[in-house]
């Protein structure tokens, strides 16, 4: 694994501060990093940032991410997070394969509300779907599960 989750977080709020994706809830911002998990492990078979998803209610969460940034709820993010020595963890600028994969990820996800992807992720098939609501989402259903 490359990044922490935060950083890749990070990455997401830089692209939305740039006006390339809009909306950047706290659920929209989990279902992209959860996409981004997702095709990443398709592509390379290793995991680009640290952490485990968990099945919850609304779709696929990194703990991690949720309690970061809880405190905007339904609202559009507008800082960045930080790690637990409060420094700000981002993807290294000169990392051009992860910062074009991640511009992919919007391109494709960007323009959906955090509701319709977590809709997404509620497919049959999906990593999510393959587990009971409450248990971690492996890394062999990411790979497996359909996105």
């Amino acid at each position: 694994m490359k990044y922490s989750a935060i950083a890749i977080a990070n990455a997401f709020i830089e692209q939305a501060n740039n006006g390339k994706t809009n909306n950047l809830t706290p659920m929209k911002l989990q279902k992209l990093m959860f996409f981004t998990q997702s095709w990443y492990l398709k592509s390379s078979n290793i995991p680009l940032f640290d952490g485990n998803f968990e099945r919850w209610q609304y779709g696929p969460v990194l703990p991690e991410i949720y309690h970061e940034f809880k405190k905007f709820g339904a609202k559009n993010i507008n800082e960045f997070g930080s790690d637990m020595w409060s420094e700000r963890q981002k993807v290294n600028s000169s990392d051009h394969q992860v910062i074009d994969f991640l511009e992919k990820i919007i391109d494709i996800y960007g323009n959906y509300s955090g509701t319709e992807l977590s809709w997404m992720t509620h497919q049959p098939e999906t990593a999510w779907s393959r587990g009971k609501v409450g248990t971690l989402i492996n890394l062999q259903d990411m790979i497996e599960g359909k996105v």
